[in-house]
């Protein structure tokens, strides 16, 4: 009895290593897809703008980012993205900053045209392209 056990114990053994060495072999079938990352500044009638986020959104592989506008308009997405083409939009400035318990009142500056506030009707379109990439947003009245 002992001989039928360690015989069946190797060929566990040896199955589960088999399918190991398979499911990592599949995985890593498929190459990296190449990735960048983005900042420029946001105006708003050549003037800089600071009061929102910035959204990236890619519509085909619902890949996004977003990031708060700092002073003087300047902004940066440091986490990589999929190379592509991203819609770009405006969202309210994001808290995060641990002391908020509950939802908040949203409010979106008036004084910028709505289409500027939806992925769904922004006419900015960025080409984001393999390492680092420069994009001014320009919101025009």
């Amino acid at each position: 009895m002992m001989f039928k056990s360690n015989r069946f114990r190797s060929h566990q053994l040896l199955t589960a290593f088999v399918c190991g060495l398979l499911i990592s072999v599949c995985g890593c079938s498929e190459p990296a897809k190449p990735t960048g990352t983005v900042k420029g500044t946001v105006t708003l009638d050549g003037k800089p703008y600071a009061d929102a986020a910035v959204v990236f959104l890619d519509l085909n592989t619902g890949q996004a980012a977003s990031v708060n506008i700092s002073d003087g308009g300047a902004y940066a997405i440091d986490t990589p993205l999929w190379v592509g083409k991203y819609q770009v939009y405006l969202a309210p400035t994001l808290v995060d900053d641990g002391s908020v318990t509950e939802a908040a009142p949203v409010s979106i500056d008036q004084s910028v045209p709505d289409k500027y506030w939806s992925e769904s009707s922004t006419d900015i379109v960025c080409e984001l392209k393999e390492g680092e990439n420069t994009f001014t947003v320009e919101l025009k009245k």
